[in-house]
């Protein structure tokens, strides 16, 4: 059975893409069979993994996999070991979707589309758009485990509290049973006083929440969005050193639980 991951945060530009993306990449090198969703009319984790337009997979995404409950048809096969259900801008209308066609349950559009070929993986991972609307909370509502991306400022703080505040409102209402993983600090700079500040009182709230995992800011990793990510030389190995460590914890914490 797939363990179910959302990467999530409703603010933008703390990572959420990268981590997904690099994430399933580590995973599938270590011979997993990974599943990535993306779920961001953005497409941004469409175009690292398949370093092509988005507009490539125009009328074969995320949206008509939903619509027509019939994800195998959507597959792309960017990696070995990784499938890609792309997306593009038209995801924006999924909300107009679920409620125009009166969806019997809206909250479950995704898990009912995606449920047909879950088996098939050991980990499905999906790449949120920045916002708390109708995908992010079908993603909450399928998702196993959550993780958190956040850069550890003012702004990120206060996005992470409303986050995590939204998944214990879907829990105690009954829509799921999704665990947050990890709270993950992304594109750390170390020798920034106020970073160091607000991370350590994030630290303070959570506790074990956080990762201990950090993913410091490195001008490579950008860089791998544009070229895709590659693992075969010791500087780019060196390169994803955080994110190796990341893909451990997160197989340490799901083997916990």
């Amino acid at each position: 059975m797939a363990h179910k991951i959302m990467v999530g945060c409703q603010k933008g530009g703390v990572g959420k893409s990268s981590t997904a993306v690099i994430l399933s990449e580590i995973l599938a090198a270590s011979g997993s069979k990974v599943l990535v969703l993306d779920l961001d009319s953005q497409g941004n984790a469409t175009q690292m993994l398949t370093q092509k337009s988005i507009y490539t997979y125009s009328g074969n995404t995320m949206l008509e996999a939903v619509m027509e409950r019939n994800p195998e048809k959507y597959l792309i096969h960017p990696k070995e070991n990784i499938d890609l259900i792309p997306a593009d801008d038209m995801l924006v209308t999924f909300s107009r979707y679920i409620y125009k066609e009166k969806v019997s349950n809206p909250v479950k559009a995704l898990g009912s589309a995606i449920r047909t070929i879950e088996n098939n993986y050991d980990y499905i991972i999906m790449d949120c758009p920045p916002n708390l609307g109708d995908l992010v909370l079908n993603a909450i509502v399928y998702s196993d485990y959550i993780i958190i991306p956040i850069h550890p400022d003012g702004f990120g703080s206060d996005a992470l509290d409303r986050f995590v505040s939204n998944i214990e409102d879907a829990k105690e209402n009954g829509h799921t049973k999704a665990e947050i993983l990890g709270i993950l600090f992304t594109m750390r700079d170390t020798r920034n006083v106020l970073e160091r500040t607000l991370g350590k009182n994030i630290r303070d709230r959570y506790g074990d929440l956080v990762f201990s995992t950090e993913i410091k800011r490195r001008a490579k990793i950008k860089e791998f969005a544009f070229t895709g990510t590659r693992m075969e030389k010791k500087s780019e190995i060196d390169t994803l050193s955080d994110y190796i460590d990341l893909a451990k914890e997160v197989i340490t914490r799901i083997d916990r639980r």
